[in-house]
């Protein structure tokens, strides 16, 4: 007998069935990856970014500011930076000397909510360099934080007024894995 070798029609079409399947079950998962890791490298880089701005301004014996432009993945930033009226030694007295700039195009598919830090402005975060405390305008003491999110997930980065820096979950929302709920 004259054997053929290859695959039939119905063994072919069964694979590409199978394959199918599988990949309608693993796109949505891959995405939603995807998402949650943008999310968590957004938080993780401004929780970082907020704790070094509080070491600096000990380590500098000025205070330092974070001020926010709220937006979507296109238009958020925050930069760090030395007030005019300060004087640090790495900055030059009379004009704001920025030490970072981060841009929301870093993380795509990541919007700022509009910041709530009990000072005025309150787009701005202001960390005493005595003790660390977080401070406002008017050198009283105080907190707040910010919220980025993607189409599924929230996550706040609070400030302690004692300057703590945390990452939480805002209530009513699905937050990072293994993140606790904002008080």
């Amino acid at each position: 007998m004259n054997k053929k070798k290859g695959f039939t029609l119905i063994e072919l079409m069964v694979v590409i069935a199978i394959i199918g399947i599988v990949a309608s079950i693993a796109i949505p998962n891959f995405s939603d990856m995807i998402q949650r890791n943008r999310l968590k490298g957004a938080v993780k880089a401004l929780e970082t970014d907020l704790q070094w701005m509080r070491t600096q301004s000990i380590k500098q014996s000025c205070n330092l500011q974070a001020s926010f432009i709220t937006g979507d993945s296109s238009t958020w930033s925050y930069k760090i930076y030395q007030p005019a009226a300060e004087l640090c030694p790495s900055c030059t007295a009379g004009a704001n000397c920025v030490l970072k700039t981060i841009t929301g195009t870093e993380f795509a598919g990541v919007t700022m909510a509009a910041p709530s830090f009990l000072s005025a402005p309150t787009t701005v975060a202001e960390f005493d360099f005595r003790r660390g405390e977080a401070r406002r305008v008017n050198n009283s003491y105080s907190n707040g934080g910010v919220t980025l999110s993607t189409t599924t997930y929230t996550a706040r980065v609070v400030i302690a007024q004692s300057g703590h820096v945390r990452i939480c979950t805002p209530s009513s929302t699905t937050g990072l894995t293994a993140t606790p709920s904002c008080p």
